[in-house]
């Protein structure tokens, strides 16, 4: 079965990246000023689905001290959503069960469907220049309606929320200022997935704070298709690229962003101390790449990535 998946946020949402509250300047990065990303990640949006998925399916146990699932269910679990974590490297395809695929996460507004996206409009790459551009406005905070055209930024969907408090006892590093969002209006998250359990509309959580929302699920046979007026490979979603892009194409607008995971398990009666894989670095979703190589649109080519909605993109060229 086919849905389009929508996430409304019921409270301000924090997305986390490769900084978390800590100790200043230890291994793993810490700070006291953390921001949210606009999106999750899209192997947290596979961890939601596989949760929701034993959720509604009775096979994950939920109680004060922990979650888990229960030795006699461990067979029926793994047939609905697979026994292996998301890597990013793995280069044979991976296995989750009933989720068949992810698609990119976007920007729902009641029919409109906006993806983020380099300006190239408004300043069109001409003899290895953007013409008229203006180094003072930010050509990378913008999102495209992918029907109308329509163009927004940034200050038109998110509202940041920003919170400075002081952690309960007094400890070094205890001062911290955190910048969460909600979304103005209509907005909502949304993406298409592909899935063989019939899931129904619930309230899930999600994000470094796990805040609430609500999950909605429509059938649909809708797919999340643009095409770049100009001809420009177009990620619609963030994308691990292996290749130096700079002997891959004539020109690239592009922004990055870490990728790191838990690689250890939660435990229902330990203390769970988390450790993080190694941090890969992933092309942004809006970047684009002028006159790829066919080596490099090869290279997106990650069917691994792709199945969970990573390495979408789109490229008109050659494709007609």
């Amino acid at each position: 079965m086919r849905y389009l998946v929508t996430l409304t946020p019921l409270e301000p949402f924090l997305f986390g990246g490769d900084n978390t509250f800590g100790k200043i300047g230890d291994k793993d990065h810490g700070t006291y000023l953390v921001k949210s990303r606009q999106f999750p990640q899209q192997s947290a949006i596979l961890g939601m689905l596989k949760k929701e998925i034993m959720t509604q399916s009775g096979t994950l146990t939920r109680k004060i001290r922990g979650e888990w699932v229960d030795k006699q269910k461990w067979h029926k679990a793994n047939e609905l959503v697979g026994s292996e974590k998301f890597s990013m490297s793995d280069t044979t395809i991976q296995n989750f069960g009933a989720i068949e695929s992810i698609g990119a996460l976007f920007l729902k507004q009641g029919e409109m469907s906006f993806i983020k996206k380099v300006n190239s409009d408004k300043y069109p790459y001409e003899n290895g220049l953007l013409k008229n551009y203006n180094p003072k406005i930010d050509i990378y905070d913008n999102f495209v309606d992918i029907q109308s055209g329509k163009n927004l930024s940034s200050a038109d969907i998110f509202i940041p929320i920003e919170q400075i408090g002081n952690k309960t006892g007094g400890a070094d590093n205890s001062l911290f200022k955190k910048t969460s969002y909600k979304l103005k209006g209509d907005f909502q998250f949304a993406f298409y997935l592909e899935c063989t359990y019939e899931l129904k509309s619930s309230i899930v959580s999600l994000g470094a704070d796990g805040s609430s929302f609500k999950l909605e699920l429509v059938k649909s046979n809708e797919t999340l298709s643009y095409k770049d007026k100009h001809d420009h490979l177009t990620l619609i979603s963030d994308s691990y690229i292996t290749l130096p892009i700079k002997e891959h194409c004539d020109f690239a607008i592009t922004s990055e962003i870490s990728f790191r995971t838990l690689i250890n398990k939660k435990h229902a009666t330990q203390h769970n101390k988390f450790k993080k894989s190694h941090t890969l670095y992933l092309y942004e979703k809006g970047s684009i790449f002028i006159n790829p190589s066919e080596l490099l649109i090869k290279n997106l080519n990650n069917l691994n990535c792709q199945k969970i909605g990573y390495n979408q993109h789109t490229y008109q060229k050659g494709q007609n």
